[in-house]
């Protein structure tokens, strides 16, 4: 029997978007945290948000959510699907975002770069549309 667990949002207003958001049901745990990526063999620096998503009981699970991304105060992902992901993990597994990932969709979140880069920062996140089965 598939159990399935949907959850509108996590939110957490007023708390600001440098907090930790987390949430856990059904034997996954999805927990948030700010990084910072410099990796100058590639050129490249950026804060990010890592998400992290762990498999706490002894049988697959697959967590399907998406992100809504507010740059600057705006929702730029709102009316879009193109940032649903679905991720597959094994008993105890835990998927962690890395810089410059590529293999691992989902996982991270561009926060912003150097201010002499880009003027634009993430104001808000959240993880909507949680799926668990």
């Amino acid at each position: 029997m598939k159990l399935s667990l949907t959850f509108l949002s996590i939110c957490f207003f007023g708390l600001g978007v440098n907090a930790q958001k987390n949430m856990e049901s059904n034997g996954i745990k999805i927990s948030t945290k700010q990084i910072n990526c410099h990796v100058p063999a590639e050129g490249y620096e950026s804060d990010l948000i890592q998400l992290t998503i762990e498999n706490l009981s002894n049988s697959e699970k697959t967590v399907s959510y998406r992100l809504e991304l507010f740059y600057d105060g705006v929702c730029s992902t709102c009316d879009t699907d193109e940032y649903a992901y679905t991720q597959t993990l094994q008993a105890y597994e835990v998927l962690v975002g890395e810089c410059l990932d590529h293999t691992h969709f989902g996982l991270t979140i561009f926060h912003h770069m150097p201010s002499h880069l880009s003027k634009s920062i993430l104001t808000d996140f959240n993880i909507k549309n949680v799926v668990v089965k």
